[in-house]
């Protein structure tokens, strides 16, 4: 007769969680803008550019406040998550500027788009930029739809 060898050893059963907890998004880093339609293509599948604007931007400067803290995550090669959090909400607080610029100026998407960030004396620059459109539903691509 064949037995479990994890029954003949006398291990506990290995227990996996069949399920993963959601992240919670006040640990997790994300990203919270969603107003207009953004793409970092030149167009819009499904969409028609009946208008082009022009160039948006946004841009926003931050100050690192736990030097330290990164320093000392980055020498064991862990993530500096509060600097992540904090790149992410500048990446936030540009990527609304460019928007409502675009909003602004009249358009209701944009293409084109593209980040930047940079380190000028200890603070760090996040930019967003591309070209502002006004898009309608292309008749053609909902004709084939259906």
């Amino acid at each position: 007769m064949l037995t479990n060898r994890r029954s003949t050893m006398m291990l506990p059963p290995m227990r996996t969680q069949s399920w993963k907890p959601e992240p919670n998004p006040e640990t997790e880093p994300h990203c919270k803008t969603t107003s207009v339609m953004t793409a970092t293509t030149e167009n819009l599948p499904g969409y028609r550019v009946a208008k082009v604007i022009g160039t948006v931007h946004g841009i926003t400067v931050i100050a690192r406040k736990d030097t330290k803290a990164f320093l000392k995550a980055a020498g064991t090669g862990s993530e500096a998550k509060s600097l992540t959090h904090t790149l992410y909400n500048a990446r936030d607080t540009a990527l609304e500027r460019m928007i409502k610029d675009c909003v602004s100026r009249g358009g209701n998407a944009v293409v084109g788009m593209s980040f930047g960030e940079s380190e000028v004396l200890g603070f760090a620059q996040v930019s967003v930029y591309g070209t502002a459109v006004f898009v309608e539903k292309d008749a053609r691509d909902s004709f084939m739809m259906k």
